[in-house]
């Protein structure tokens, strides 16, 4: 069947699934629609009509008329939220439709924008503080009349609860007090966020009837309020065994038993909180959430953005276990890791100590509230030790990236690194899934200058490495044992402008990428590997370090796509037919790395961190004491010489200068020696050169050192042929040098 054929069948299929599923909504509607260009008499009634024409030829697959109707409807003056909602209300399947449009039509953008207001509609109606003191007041009617009130009342979920607690206060309301405290614990786990803020009430029967209301609702949410409550050496006796009650059947409802005291109470519920657990989290379909407070005797709702709900509510259970117990270790690390998400999720950059405009979205936070940075600096390594280390285990790289930059600032080599378990999650954070969380890591380490050998110090040189080589060209390892193959793949890969390195042989390959390839972007392999087989090729591969997270390519001939299927867990690892092209291997290899979330990075970042891992470099070559090796980044460095930014160049040449590299002394020279360059750079150069020759000696090849004697003498620029001369007396060469100089300027 051709395709056009199939998609009519679908859409006509479709829509008669539409038309049966809500038939029973067109009973009773015009026998046709008005005509496009109709103009019915009132602005609330042409909306009516638009809404029921769109749903009308949705259900009948037309869609090109639905959506014309849609649009008008959408534009209408008249339209507001309130309005469509009452519509919608008269046809009890049209949000059934809105809903099977959205996910299997092409109306599914029009439907959304409709039922988004709808449910504007639905979310303004449950706050109508008129509305809900009607339907409080009608509790005290008969039977149905309550039993229809209570439903209303549930609509309305945790925005009934201030007018019903503020009616309990009312001592002129006796009659109706009974009905409202039935009525609270059939409101539901929507009650119970406002009902323990409530219990702050100096109203003693009010606050035992609302102990009482949460017992019945039974969600654990309430544990750690009524534990603290029964604290309170005043509470009358009744309250207290009213409290002991609640508690009963709520670990008996949540099958959960009570915790031993209101601390773990509380901090079980922020952990809920920060993690975001289906009991406690806020409905994500609302935009905003309710923070309840207890000021001057009546319930107050902040709202706040969705997203930050989670953290303000882990940190503000936090607060009440350290009001409980100011030392409570747990606590304040939980609540910076919390603080440093809301921040993040706000847009804010939770590594800067500025104040933010992302802030206020936040009405929880006076305007003088700190940045989060601020408060994890204050509160010492131990506890951003704490902090990271939770985000390491999460993979929030939010949380991590804030944890690391107070590290960074306040902690010496005695609080980063040790035997403490504590102490291992900066360590940890090497093996980062994500590229900027492993090089700052690694940055803070180095900047600690750390003397004693720690486990996982082999981890920061290649990270530093990555960290100089984001800006640079890709670089891959082929190894297929197919010779003709391998140099297919390499060339093509080349001609994009990497670096290669093509092998047939695993272990040479190997070898040739430890020296030649600083930063490995990606690797290919084959599956008719023989020395050694494919699989054990992997697991070598895999536990070095550098190549832990790093891409990799099989290349499958036909009958040994079982040779592969063993590592199929890895999720860096991707199958392709053994005839792919290099573009098809590149755009695989960019899918793996952006899924492990091990993305390359660039731009402005990229810049800021190559130059702030050649610092840390640069201080660990020049101390030359610590546990740290510099050796596996003298090739990163000379890249980056190469690099388009020039203060890059100027601090790696500087940086080889303290590192005893022939290599690296070499690759200075050329750089000083180049004239593409421009005469700041190359004056830079020849002053590295110069401090390479005094530390380490003359460790150029001869053809070099001639070009310096040249240079030294030739050069037409003065302050240039000072650098040059510079450079040469350091390199103390054995030949007569300073006499031919002096010669030059002979004038008899």
């Amino acid at each position: 069947m051709r395709r056009s054929s199939i998609q009519s069948a679908c859409r006509k299929s479709l829509a008669s699934f539409l038309f049966a599923v809500t038939v029973a909504a067109l009973v009773g509607s015009r026998a046709a629609a008005q005509d496009l260009d109709g103009a019915p008499s009132t602005g609330q009634e042409e909306v009516r009509v638009l809404y029921e024409d769109f749903l009308h030829f949705a259900r009948l697959g037309k869609f090109t008329e639905a959506n014309a109707y849609a649009n008008r409807l959408l534009e209408h003056s008249d339209l507001s939220p309130a309005t469509l909602l009452q519509i919608a209300d008269t046809d009890s399947n049209s949000v059934a439709t809105l809903i099977t449009l959205i996910g299997h039509t092409s109306l599914r953008e029009p439907a959304q924008r409709v039922l988004d207001l709808i449910r504007e509609g639905e979310f303004i109606q449950r706050q109508d503080v008129s509305r809900i003191r009607a339907n409080v007041e009608k509790l005290s009617g008969p039977p149905q009349m309550e039993y229809n009130a209570i439903q209303r009342l549930k609509e309305s979920g945790e925005y009934a609860i201030p007018v019903m607690v503020e009616t309990l206060q009312t001592p002129n309301s006796p009659e109706l007090s009974p009905r409202i405290i039935r009525a609270l614990p059939q409101l539901g786990k929507a009650a119970v966020s406002p009902l323990v803020i409530a219990l702050n009430t100096s109203n003693a029967d009010v606050q035992r009837d609302l102990v009482w209301a949460l017992g019945e609702v039974g969600y654990p949410q309430a544990i750690p309020y009524l534990l603290k409550l029964m604290q309170n050496p005043n509470l009358p006796a009744e309250s207290m065994r009213t409290a002991r009650e609640s508690l009963q059947r709520i670990a008996s409802t949540s099958d959960r038993p009570a915790a031993e005291s209101a601390i773990e109470a509380f901090m079980r519920l922020a952990n809920q909180y920060y993690n975001e657990q289906g009991s406690v989290k806020a409905d994500p379909r609302i935009p905003i959430a309710n923070v309840w407070y207890w000021e001057e005797e009546r319930l107050n709702a902040k709202q706040v953005p969705t997203e930050i709900y989670g953290s303000i509510m882990a940190m503000r259970a936090c607060e009440e276990a350290l009001i409980l117990q100011p030392n409570c270790r747990e606590a304040i690390a939980l609540w910076l890791a919390a603080n440093f998400r809301r921040e993040a999720r706000l847009g804010m950059d939770v590594e800067s100590i500025e104040s933010d405009s992302g802030t206020d979205a936040d009405s929880t936070r006076p305007v003088d509230f700190p940045r989060s940075i601020y408060f994890a600096r204050s509160a010492g390594p131990e506890y951003c030790h704490l902090v990271l280390g939770r985000a390491v285990k999460d993979l929030d790289k939010d949380v991590a990236l804030g944890a690391i930059a107070a590290l960074d600032l306040v902690a010496g080599e005695p609080s980063l690194i040790g035997l403490e378990d504590f102490k291992q999650a900066l360590v940890k954070a090497l093996e980062f899934p994500d590229t900027e969380v492993r090089i700052k890591a690694a940055i803070a380490l180095a900047r600690a200058l750390p003397q004693a050998s720690f486990t996982g110090s082999d981890l920061v040189a290649p990270v530093l490495a990555e960290a100089l080589l984001q800006g640079s060209n890709e670089q891959y390892l082929v190894v297929d044992a197919d010779r003709e193959n391998v140099n297919r793949i390499a060339q093509g890969l080349r001609e994009s402008g990497a670096t290669v390195v093509a092998e047939s042989n695993f272990y040479v390959a190997m070898d040739r990428m430890r020296s030649e390839l600083p930063a490995v972007s990606g690797i290919i392999l084959s599956t008719d590997l023989q020395t050694p087989a494919l699989n054990t090729a992997l697991v070598e591969l895999r536990e070095e370090n550098r190549l832990s997270r790093v891409p990799v390519i099989v290349l499958c001939r036909a009958g040994q796509e079982y040779r592969a299927e063993a590592n199929e867990s890895d999720r860096q690892l991707r199958m392709l037919q053994a005839t792919a092209t290099a573009d098809e291997i590149k755009a695989a290899m960019t899918s793996l790395d952006t899924k492990s979330g091990g993305n390359k990075l660039s731009g402005k970042l990229a810049d800021e961190l190559a130059l702030r891992a050649t610092d840390a470099i640069l201080g660990l070559a020049i101390d030359g004491k610590s546990s740290i090796d510099v050796t596996p980044t003298i090739g990163a460095i000379i890249s980056s010489l190469s690099s388009p930014v020039q203060e890059l160049q100027v601090k790696a040449a500087r940086t080889l200068a303290a590192i005893n590299s022939a290599d690296g002394q070499r690759a200075t020279c050329e750089l000083a020696l180049n004239p593409g360059n421009n005469t700041e750079l190359r004056i830079a150069a020849f002053e590295a050169l110069a401090e390479s020759a005094k530390r380490h000696g003359n460790l150029l090849l001869p053809a070099q050192a001639s070009e310096i004697v040249k240079a030294a003498i030739e050069t037409a620029d003065l302050t240039m042929r000072t650098a040059a001369s510079q450079a040469l007396g350091a390199l103390n060469l054995t030949s007569n040098e300073a006499s031919e100089i002096i010669r030059r300027f002979y004038r008899g």
